[in-house]
């Protein structure tokens, strides 16, 4: 019998801190990434569930199963995994009486669950999310996601959450910024990068840390052109978009091909998948510790950095 697919996308983890929570003088920020694996686990206990009620139905988000893996390529290649779950709790529809067919709603007792496995690659600040097309039709599970992360984070005390952004298939959005003949305009809203940045973007790192910028909203206009050189602005906010410290959509506008394009690139998440792995997610916290464990553990940190290679910066 042939291997299952394990089909995931990824994610990039971005540390944010609200305006509300800044004048919170009790809280504090994530001191390192410990704090984020504990915010995690925090999250799987029963308490921060979130209910949400739509037109017809009403469903319950959770997070349940913490495991946490040590890679035998070494402690510095630790991954984590959670357990996300969708049941739906109540639901209209028809239902069926001796009288005939009316009009009602079913409250199933326990209600089914369906669930989504999720991998946090602490060091590289990414999170790898299984691919299950009935859940992620759309962003009700990342909103949902992050609603339990940041109360969990509040729980134990800090300021700062976690929100995630799709990590753009590798290269795309550079390759996009370099197709342009001339391009006009460029809008992108950064976030600070952590922990990785290419050699190109370091100034513009170095001026958001030095200001004191956690986001940071750019829109360049230059009916001439602007700058696409390494180490300019325009092709540094690009390098920190790629990424994936960002938040949202990246604007371009500009001459390709000697006509004028508007395009908006970088939100659909880059994918991966490794053969076998998803049996073994079935049963992945009884097989923790396993010799198996540490086997899929290595397949999916190389399978990462395969579709995203961590940052040397582009040549020139």
């Amino acid at each position: 019998m042939a291997k299952r697919q394990f089909e995931f996308e990824l994610y990039r983890l971005n540390v944010v801190t609200g305006e509300r929570l800044l004048f919170e003088q009790h809280l504090k920020p994530f001191a390192d990434d410990n704090d984020i694996l504990r915010t995690f686990q925090q999250a799987t206990q029963p308490g921060l569930d979130e209910t949400i009620s739509g037109k017809r139905a009403t469903y319950e988000w959770a997070l349940r199963d913490f495991v946490d893996f040590k890679s035998d390529l070494g402690e510095s290649l630790k991954i984590v995994g959670v357990t996300l779950a969708r049941s739906i709790t109540e639901k209209e529809g028809f239902v069926v009486t001796d009288e005939g067919i009316v009009s009602g709603s079913s409250e199933p007792d326990p209600p089914l669950a369906e669930t989504v496995h999720l991998f946090v690659y602490i060091r590289r600040h990414l999170l790898v999310v299984e691919r299950v097309s009935s859940i992620m039709a759309s962003r009700r599970w990342l909103y949902s996601l992050q609603d339990m992360l940041k109360k969990s984070a509040e729980k134990l005390g800090y300021s700062t959450w976690m929100e995630f952004e799709p990590v753009p298939k590798k290269e795309e959005i550079y390759e996009t910024f370099m197709s342009f003949s001339r391009l006009m305009r460029l809008r992108v809203r950064l976030r600070l990068p952590n922990p990785e940045l290419s050699r190109f973007a370091e100034r513009l790192f170095n001026e958001m840390r030095d200001g004191g910028i956690q986001e940071y909203l750019q829109d360049m206009r230059n009916t001439k052109g602007l700058n696409l050189q390494p180490g300019r602005l325009p092709r540094a906010s690009v390098e920190i978009a790629q990424a994936g410290y960002k938040s949202g959509p990246v604007r371009l506008e500009g001459l390709r091909e000697d006509r004028r394009t508007s395009v908006d690139v970088g939100t659909k998440a880059t994918r991966g998948n490794i053969a076998g792995f998803r049996d073994f997610v079935r049963g992945m916290g009884k097989n923790a510790k396993s010799k198996e464990a540490q086997t899929m553990v290595n397949a999916l940190i190389e399978e990462i950095d395969r579709i995203a290679p961590p940052p040397g910066g582009h040549g020139e």
